[in-house]
């Protein structure tokens, strides 16, 4: 989330549920840069220029996988929403949206600036009948699971776990496997029932020409046809190297699994990088070849050499199967909730 999607600063107190009359709101422009920056900055305590860079700049590329709001006051921007639209991560079959930031400027806060940011983005969700919309909190952040309780959020039902770089794969043994796994808001139906030997699997960063093979799998898998999400991921992986972290298994040249994977360094309010592991696709022809374990271990490599401390995912909570894999792997829960709203 994604993704292993989790958490998002929200520097807006205010515990006022509806939108205020007199609060414009808006899309946000590339011009808007400076403004989130410092906004943001002011609340986190660090510059965050980079990861809003490329939000910003992803918007531009394609508006229908970003939603983006402002809200201007005398002196400039107030406060800021950036949320995106997942099509296919997960699992999902709908499309869903992600709320990944909302930041009022401290001297702007308990004006019902967040209220009315998040009344605009539940507006845009219904324009394009997207009905669910999903974040999520710290445990400790009792302020904020208050505002969103009280706007209707309610625990989400799945874990979101996650893995230090330096810990994943020490605790694989020569015989842990896994079962087979349904493709509910988790990994895509991960089948690995480890063989003691790799030998034949050859990991590799995903290439454009590999689309028609991951799109092959991807169907086998699911029993949809999700080329238009499959499409869009191999594109970012290949447009931007910073964000996408993506990989692809072949046993004798051919493709028999992928790894979906996006490395930002700020989404959420993180304060250190941490990777987010979307979709994972085995061929069944394959399974039981190690070739999940295979994808997960050539991606904590290539991560080490990023310097980023953590990979994250968030897996159904009747997913034993799946769970018992990852933490098995060294994945752990964390500490954030996840949390869902249906939009009306």
């Amino acid at each position: 989330m994604m993704a292993g999607y989790e958490g998002h600063k929200m520097a807006d107190r205010t515990k006022q549920n509806d939108a205020k009359p007199n609060i414009n709101v808006r899309r946000l422009t590339p011009d808007d840069l400076d403004g989130t920056v410092a906004i943001d900055r002011a609340i986190v305590g660090h510059s965050r220029r980079g990861y809003f860079e490329k939000r910003l700049a992803a918007a531009l590329r394609d508006l229908d996988l970003h939603i983006q709001f402002g809200i201007d006051g005398p002196d400039g921007l107030e406060a800021t929403l950036l949320a995106r639209v997942l099509s296919g991560e997960f699992g999902h079959a709908a499309k869903t949206v992600i709320l990944e930031v909302i930041d009022v400027a401290p001297d702007c806060q308990h004006l019902g600036h967040g209220a009315s940011l998040l009344a605009a983005l539940e507006a845009e969700m219904q324009t394009r009948g997207i009905e669910t919309l999903q974040t999520s909190i710290l445990w400790t952040d009792h302020t904020m699971a208050k505002f969103l309780g009280a706007n209707d959020f309610v625990k989400a039902q799945r874990h979101i776990i996650a893995g230090g770089i330096d810990r994943l794969g020490q605790t694989w043994g020569d015989d842990d496997e896994t079962g087979d796994s349904d493709h509910g808001d988790d990994w895509d139906r991960v089948d690995d029932t480890e063989a003691s030997s790799q030998d034949g699997i050859d990991v590799a960063s995903l290439e454009r020409e590999d689309l028609d093979a991951l799109v092959r799998i991807d169907r086998k898998l699911t029993g949809r046809d999700r080329r238009d999400y499959i499409a869009a991921k191999v594109d970012e992986a290949l447009f931007d190297s910073g964000i996408r972290v993506s990989l692809v298994a072949r046993d004798d040249n051919i493709v028999v699994g992928f790894l979906m994977a996006r490395l930002d360094f700020g989404d959420f309010g993180r304060a250190a990088p941490a990777a987010v592991i979307d979709t994972v696709g085995v061929h069944p022809d394959f399974s039981g070849h190690g070739v999940a374990r295979a994808l997960l271990a050539q991606l904590v490599v290539n991560l080490r050499g990023l310097r980023v401390e953590s990979i994250e995912t968030t897996v159904a909570l009747d997913n034993f199967d799946l769970l018992g894999f990852l933490y098995r792997a060294g994945f752990e829960p964390t500490q954030r909730i996840a949390l869902t709203k249906q939009v009306a």
